[in-house]
């Protein structure tokens, strides 16, 4: 595991909960005075392609920053460009940031970690707020592309005489399929009728049957704790994108719970959601290895909460 900044373990089920606090702590700061924010405009990158890196402040007009919207560590991520962030809403309030357009030449999973944001408000007073974390997987170019062997160049075709193999190949396929149309209508028996096929599976009885397969897997077994989570987090994300019409299967967690807080999602299920998904972004991204009764409490909740997405749509409801 790589990090744009100082990163620091913690023990046990205390650090599952801090990580949870701070990565969710946009959402919190709705209603302050200032709310700052992370954002990357793409999750999965090739190496060398280009990923926009934003860090902002929406905050009342007469509070001033005092700290700079800092790049994450130059070893990883290269600058290719960056431009200031200044906007003013009809509300009154101001938006003031930096957009950075990076690239990186190292494979691998990073944590681009949140960035403090100082100010003072309008009486002097001093505060400062903490951007989300963020996380970017850069692959291979060729990743995934199937290799081939560089061969010899074959000798020229005598095409001597090769007319006449051509005559008497087609001639024994014209025969060949008149023998199997006479056979076909006139001396086959026919075929009992088929037994009715079974009704296909809707979206939420797939995404089960996937879960389920991925808890009966060997993974955890041989300790691959990273490669389960990876799986459980890719099966969620595919069912939310197609269950309601979001793009969540290259997005962060943040971008994730943003868009399904736009759907009106209920409350209790968006807050069990983001659980799930950061429980697997923390097995992922920093290794961490959760107690055995914690796997099944995570793996019960990822069913539930399916079947719970489900329920609200028959039910007419987001």
């Amino acid at each position: 595991m790589k990090s744009m900044a100082k990163y620091k373990k913690v023990p046990g089920s205390f650090g599952f909960f801090l990580f949870l606090i701070l990565s969710l702590s946009a959402f919190a700061q709705e209603g302050e005075k200032i709310q700052v924010k992370a954002e990357i405009d793409h999750a999965f990158i090739t190496i060398g392609d280009p990923v926009v890196y934003t860090l902002t402040a929406t905050h009342d007009a007469e509070l001033e920053i005092l700290s700079g919207f800092v790049a994450p560590a130059a070893d990883v991520l290269k600058i290719k460009k960056v431009e200031d962030v200044h906007k003013k809403l009809s509300s009154g309030k101001k938006i003031t940031g930096r957009r950075f357009i990076l690239t990186s030449y190292q494979l691998g999973e990073f944590i681009l970690e949140p960035v403090k944001i100082e100010y003072r408000n309008k009486d002097g007073a001093l505060g400062s707020a903490e951007t989300n974390r963020l996380y970017l997987t850069v692959h291979s170019v060729a990743e995934g592309e199937e290799k081939y062997d560089i061969r010899g160049i074959k000798s020229v075709l005598d095409l001597k005489n090769e007319w006449v193999w051509l005559f008497w190949i087609l001639m024994l396929g014209i025969l060949a399929g008149g023998g199997f149309f006479i056979y076909e209508k006139y001396f086959k028996p026919k075929a009992l009728a088929a037994p009715s096929e079974a009704p296909p599976m809707s979206l939420e009885e797939q995404t089960i049957h996937a879960l389920h397969a991925l808890f009966d897997s060997d993974l955890l077994k041989r300790g691959k704790y990273k490669e389960y989570y990876l799986r459980l987090s890719e099966i969620l994300r595919t069912y939310f994108e197609k269950r309601y019409q979001i793009l969540a299967i290259e997005s962060t967690t943040y971008e994730i719970m943003r868009s399904l807080i736009e759907k009106d999602l209920d409350k209790n299920l968006s807050e069990r959601i983001s659980v799930v998904l950061e429980a697997a972004d923390l097995a992922k991204f920093a290794k961490w290895k959760p107690e055995p009764t914690r796997v099944l409490e995570i793996n019960k909740m990822a069913v539930k909460l399916v079947e719970d997405c489900r329920a609200k749509e028959l039910a007419g409801g987001i």
